[in-house]
């Protein structure tokens, strides 16, 4: 297994934005395998969701994901992920369930149909975001250790990344948005496509409602790892952004950063290392 593909896989998902270069300064570099390699894991499994235009080959190859995700703890990975990844103690620790549900889930989100309204997108995204929380709470803090807020963070912020792919989204065919927006603003899901001022004020509506719940699942009272908590302070600003913008989507994909940042994913990293270790997890998820 060659290290340098391994450290490219880590290097694409953090290079995806500021707030994660910036939370990458703060891990140890055993928590970069860890952390860094099941976050860049979680996003093959999306890339293959939201990338893949025919359902079928999406399904085949989470299918091949499953079996690698069992291979690997079997000590016969393939791919440089599985093979950096379960080299570590702690996630051979980790009991089976908690890969194979994020795949599962996964699975089931290809091909979603159209949410009527935002209350039935939560809900058709939650068992992703459910599974991707307790897969990453698992490995940072053992099995066990509560997930919910994670798992309200992680199906937030899977309707935020969609909403900043609106162009691929709308070009698969897919909706970034709910169907009640359309309607109340007189759009089809193709005019997504094009800027217009039906077009913002309807994303300002949808961001609007997006930055309302996320601020909800902050006030949760349960664990969040370092990279989720930095991943909802920056959406929960890109939110903010996109409501004062002229242009909501242009707030939406506008990063900043600043020693303030710093300081603020600085104190998240010391708050989520105060968190001790479940050293015999159980196989419940």
């Amino acid at each position: 297994m060659s290290e340098n593909t391994f450290n490219d896989y880590l290097a694409h998902w953090r290079s995806a934005s500021h707030a994660r270069a910036i939370a990458w300064l703060f891990l140890r570099p055993d928590e970069r395998v860890r952390s860094g390699g099941v976050a860049a894991l979680q996003q093959e499994w999306l890339r293959a969701i939201r990338e893949i235009s025919e359902p079928q080959v999406a399904a085949v190859k989470l299918g091949w994901w499953r079996e690698e995700m069992q291979r690997a703890a079997a000590g016969e990975a393939r791919h440089p992920l599985t093979q950096a990844l379960f080299a570590d103690a702690r996630i051979r620790a980790v009991p089976m369930p908690y890969w194979t549900a994020g795949v599962d889930a996964a699975t089931l989100a290809i091909g979603a149909s159209p949410a009527r309204d935002i209350a039935a997108e939560r809900a058709a995204a939650a068992p992703l975001g459910a599974a991707f929380a307790a897969q990453e709470t698992c490995v940072a803090f053992g099995a066990g250790v509560a997930s919910d807020k994670a798992a309200a963070v992680w199906t937030i912020g899977l309707l935020v990344a969609n909403l900043r792919a609106l162009a691929s989204e709308a070009g698969h065919g897919r909706s970034p948005v709910p169907m009640n927006l359309l309607a109340r603003h007189g759009l089809s899901r193709e005019a997504l496509l094009e800027d217009s001022p039906a077009r913002r004020s309807l994303l300002r509506d949808y961001t609007g409602e997006l930055q309302r719940a996320l601020a909800d699942a902050a006030k949760m009272d349960a664990p969040l790892t370092l990279l989720r908590s930095v991943q909802l302070r920056s959406d929960l600003e890109s939110l903010r952004a996109a409501e004062r913008d002229a242009d909501p989507l242009h707030g939406l994909h506008e990063q900043r950063s600043g020693l303030r940042d710093v300081l603020k994913t600085w104190r998240a990293a010391r708050i989520s290392r105060q968190i001790p270790f479940v050293e015999k997890p159980d196989a419940t998820i």
